[in-house]
């Protein structure tokens, strides 16, 4: 074969290959809404109730009318080409690793210019700590932990001294320490918040930290203001974390929803257009009024469930019957 026939087929090649590219990159487009930020919610392992915080993630991010929202619960599966279509990943994931493909794929999504968002007990993965199994069993299991994501979360967890950790779950202020950032302009200076209460992270340099809550020594605390809520840059990505969201009881705070779904727009997309206050559910028509008063002594969360998924019913919790 001659060097121009070989030339000619080389091109030929390539503009096939570009041009089936081209098209698989516009119809993707057709499976998402127009307008919308384009979200990816990691899980399918935690510690935590997944099967429920996760579907709640995606409720509350849907209601703003401001995201298209997917689930994964198989994250190891994924690759460049996955993620491709997405504008920001969600983890509500907190297991064992996912492999070099996967890993890869995130890294490279968010140091390109992409966003990650973490909740709660994601920031815990992938470090040195032992691997925790459904609802804070042991498991005996440790690996090799995964550098790359330590950076990108801002922040890890170990075993010290002094060690990561919280003190029983209980009432707590958040502090908004840095009201000049698009995701906590128009907050309240403070909200309330029953969740537990992260405690002695290691905060890497560059992480810029938004939310604090004192952690009193009389519930087991450090005495010290936490860093709860923080942002950071990964390469050209966004990455937001916030430590609340034990459960969907927690999540479902005025501050957790704030908070969240504008971090997650920021991550997604440098900017916040949603408002400081937002409801998570849909106001129905002449809804039964409910008011649950907690306080005073240890009761399961669960209790919560009770009141979730009545559409003619509207809850408000009081945490401090005294006030």
């Amino acid at each position: 074969m001659t060097p121009a026939i070989t030339g000619a087929l080389a091109a030929t090649v390539a503009l096939a290959m570009s041009s089936v590219c081209a098209r698989a990159a516009v119809s993707m487009d057709t499976f998402f809404t127009p307008g919308c930020v384009r979200v990816l919610i990691l899980s399918g392992r935690n510690n935590h109730d997944w099967r429920e915080t996760t579907p709640f993630l995606r409720q509350i991010l849907e209601h703003t009318g401001r995201f298209d929202v997917r689930v994964t619960e198989e994250p190891a599966g994924l690759n460049e080409a996955a993620l491709a279509p997405y504008d920001v990943l969600v983890t509500d994931y907190n297991g064992p690793r996912w492999g070099e493909i996967a890993e890869s794929a995130v890294s490279r999504f968010v140091r390109g210019g992409k966003g990650l968002v973490v909740v709660h007990g994601a920031s815990y993965a992938f470090g040195t700590m032992e691997i925790l199994g459904p609802a804070h069993r042991r498991t005996g299991l440790r690996e090799p932990p995964w550098p790359d994501y330590a950076e990108m979360v801002g922040a890890s967890w170990t075993e010290g001294p002094p060690r990561s950790g919280h003190a029983p779950r209980h009432v707590f202020e958040v502090r908004v320490v840095d009201r000049d950032h698009p995701i906590t302009q128009g907050l309240p200076p403070t909200f309330r918040i029953s969740d537990e209460l992260y405690h002695r992270l290691v905060l890497k340099p560059g992480s810029r930290v938004l939310a604090v809550a004192y952690d009193d020594p009389k519930n087991g605390g450090t005495g010290k203001d936490e860093p709860l809520i923080w942002i950071r840059t990964y390469g050209k990505g966004r990455v937001f974390h916030t430590a609340l969201g034990h459960d969907v009881a927690a999540m479902q705070s005025p501050g957790f929803v704030a908070t969240f779904v504008r971090g997650v727009e920021w991550a997604a997309t440098g900017k916040v257009t949603l408002p400081a206050r937002l409801s998570w559910e849909l106001a129905p028509q002449n809804p039964l009024r409910v008011q649950l008063v907690v306080g005073g002594h240890d009761f399961d969360p669960t209790l919560f469930k009770v009141f979730e998924g009545w559409t003619d019913m509207r809850t408000n919790v009081v945490w401090q019957p005294e006030a």
